[in-house]
């Protein structure tokens, strides 16, 4: 009702009440001096102006209050330079707005009943979707979000503590098979040029988010410093260097050179899918010469010591791209074959020596046991290593990926409640990274300044999570609807 009484007012008239709309926030911060983060309390009025009247007067009203708060609150005031110290709080208040917006709008669209029972219809009749790719996903990505705040108790559970490998392999694996999916039918003469187009896009646009990601980093623990007064909080994860030398860490930030700890994922998966297209024209000739060549790649980056460079600090990429390639190409090799002929062929003899690994991977894992993991002596005698993706981890994660593929179990776990909501989540793949990035840095400040227990990482955690499944189904409410050729076998999945 509220809604609908907005959109009735004409243009001049919604823009002029967003005005109004801030004129209180602006005096209750005068009231109210809280450094340089304060002018968040200008947020209720872009709420209200995308709440009534969309995200044309919303926007409007996110501009006007960033003028006033750099104006008047911004050091130095009454101008509108901008030290490099003041651009991670004014860039989150801008994700923040963002977000007010998005939310309005995808609930604006989740409400509209007409337009989500014509998208019910149309998934209906989308033909056969491997909706099993969505629920492993969505699983990987609420992991990443448990264990990206250490120290609480839930992550006792995650499967990294059953065996030597994690949530990074499965995450990047899963992209691979997404991409060849969505991508491999497509790359052939005529239309590379738009499978190219279209990856150039997503690496775009993950190249935006990662860096958006980056700064509200920095002005979350920033945030959570001044306000506790706890300067700890900037000496860990690579944010000592914002505190040395904040333009070399911008810097370092927009070139990938510098990347925060927990916040490295994405470098990773951009630079990955810049390589698909070659991976993908070596597939067409011989999907065994494709894996080949990524063998190879990564044997000799492990051998030589190969990897990206740092900037300005010293060394290399934590997690490798050129030896991490090789997980994506055997997603990439796995999609083909499932688009190819329907399935990934399971012999007998290859799953046992699988789950003989997987057993394995258990015994020396931190849940396994103690006189075991001594006997065998892992630290010392096997390859963990996670930035270059030691072979051990990668024998590891393959197994088990082929043991719960062979198994059944994707089959088994349709039968259970969370089921339907994780394979939401693993629809939006990048939306939900983002916020459990958000929601993971929020923790950490939290659980490194305020008496927490274990009442307080359940609540924090399980709110958390459904607070991504809320953002996922909000998000397949607004996707817009667009019509669909008629599909015979497997339907793609959403890449990413």
């Amino acid at each position: 009702m509220i809604a609908q009484f907005g959109q009735r007012l004409n243009l001049p008239t919604q823009y002029a009440l967003v005005c109004l709309f801030a004129l209180p926030c602006f005096a209750l911060r005068l009231q109210w001096p809280l450094h340089s983060f304060s002018f968040f309390l200008f947020a209720p009025a872009v709420l209200l102006g995308a709440a009534l009247f969309g995200k044309g007067p919303a926007i409007f009203a996110a501009a006007l209050t960033s003028v006033l708060a750099v104006f008047f609150w911004v050091e130095p005031t009454y101008t509108f330079r901008l030290s490099s110290q003041q651009v991670p709080p004014l860039v989150l208040y801008a994700l923040v707005c963002a977000g007010i917006v998005g939310f309005c709008e995808w609930s604006r669209a989740a409400l509209n009943r007409d337009r989500r029972a014509a998208l019910a219809e149309q998934r209906a009749q989308s033909g056969t979707r491997l909706d099993g790719i969505d629920f492993w996903r969505g699983l990987v990505l609420c992991t990443i979000f448990v264990n990206h705040v250490p120290g609480n108790i839930v992550e006792a559970i995650t499967h990294r503590n059953f065996g030597v490998s994690d949530s990074a392999e499965a995450f990047v694996f899963l992209s691979g098979v997404s991409l060849a999916l969505a991508y491999g039918h497509r790359f052939q003469p005529g239309e590379r040029a738009g499978v190219l187009l279209a990856l150039l896009r997503r690496v775009l646009k993950l190249y935006g988010v990662h860096v958006a990601l980056s700064f509200a980093a920095i002005a979350i623990f920033s945030a959570g410093a001044v306000t506790w007064q706890n300067p700890a909080l900037l000496k860990g994860l690579g944010l000592q260097l914002y505190v040395d030398d904040a333009s070399k860490c911008l810097i370092g930030i927009l070139s990938l050179g510098h990347q925060l700890g927990y916040f490295n994922i994405l470098p990773l998966y951009l630079v990955l899918i810049l390589a698909v297209p070659l991976q993908l024209w070596l597939a067409r000739i011989d999907i065994g010469l494709m894996l080949v060549v990524s063998a190879l790649v990564y044997a000799v980056s492990r051998s030589l010591g190969w990897n990206l460079p740092n900037w300005p600090g010293q060394g290399g990429w934590f997690l490798n791209p050129l030896t991490w390639q090789f997980v994506m190409a055997i997603g990439v090799a796995a999609g083909l074959t499932l688009r190819r002929t329907g399935a990934v062929p399971i012999q007998p003899a290859l799953v046992a020596v699988a789950a003989a690994i997987v057993v394995i991977g258990f015994l020396i894992s931190p849940s396994g046991p103690g006189s075991v993991r001594n006997w065998i002596g892992v630290h010392g005698h096997l390859d963990v290593n996670k930035s270059a993706l030691g072979l051990t981890r990668l024998t590891h994660f393959l197994a088990l990926a082929y043991v719960v593929y062979a198994s059944g179990l994707t089959r088994l776990c349709r039968r259970l409640p969370v089921y339907a909501p994780l394979s939401t989540i693993g629809r939006h793949g990048l939306l939900i990274f983002a916020l459990l990035s958000l929601l993971s840095a929020i923790g950490q400040v939290l659980t490194s300044t305020v008496r927490t227990s274990p009442l307080f990482d359940v609540v924090f955690l399980g709110g958390g999570l459904v607070l991504l499944w809320g953002a996922a189904r909000l998000a397949d409410a607004a996707r817009p609807l667009r019509p669909r050729r008629a599909t015979t076998g497997l339907q793609p999945a959403a890449a990413g």
